[in-house]
């Protein structure tokens, strides 16, 4: 049984300047190269925000997934995924998180009904999807 609350703590550490890189870590993994993407005027070579924000979206309903499929006994092969997230200008002239695309294929499944209809639940219950507020869409595909 999980007992909540739960606390999840990251760090970053950054020097001055728009063009420095930066380091975000989490326990005691390593760390994770981090920088201002070149579309913002920054030096890119890290992980941007926009990518970290899409990658915990992606990994959690992947997570998500991996629990359900588990617990009832859907077998896979393989989960990968991609994302794709715009960012656009709102009517006041904001830029904000408009869309995030994301794309799940699975390998070597038995019972693909079974196994979308948890997508479908992973979409629902995943956690760090539904604190993001943009638009979201989802597709599946199996092989």
């Amino acid at each position: 049984m999980i007992k909540y609350p739960l606390f999840f703590e990251v760090r970053a550490n950054s020097p001055s300047g728009i063009q420095t890189l930066f380091e975000g870590s989490a326990l005691d993994f390593p760390p994770i190269p981090c920088a201002i993407p070149t579309e913002f005027n920054g030096p890119g070579g890290g992980y941007s925000p926009e990518e970290l924000l899409s990658l915990a979206v992606l990994s959690c309903v992947m997570a998500t997934f991996k629990v359900f499929a588990e617990r009832s006994k859907v077998v896979f092969d393989n989960i990968s995924a991609s994302a794709k997230l715009t960012i656009d200008r709102n009517p006041q002239g904001v830029p904000e998180l408009k869309k995030l695309d994301m794309k799940f294929t699975l390998s070597g499944v038995q019972d693909q009904q079974k196994a979308r209809a948890l997508l479908v639940e992973s979409e629902k219950y995943c956690l760090v999807s539904n604190a993001v507020k943009s638009e979201k869409s989802y597709e599946y595909a199996f092989v």
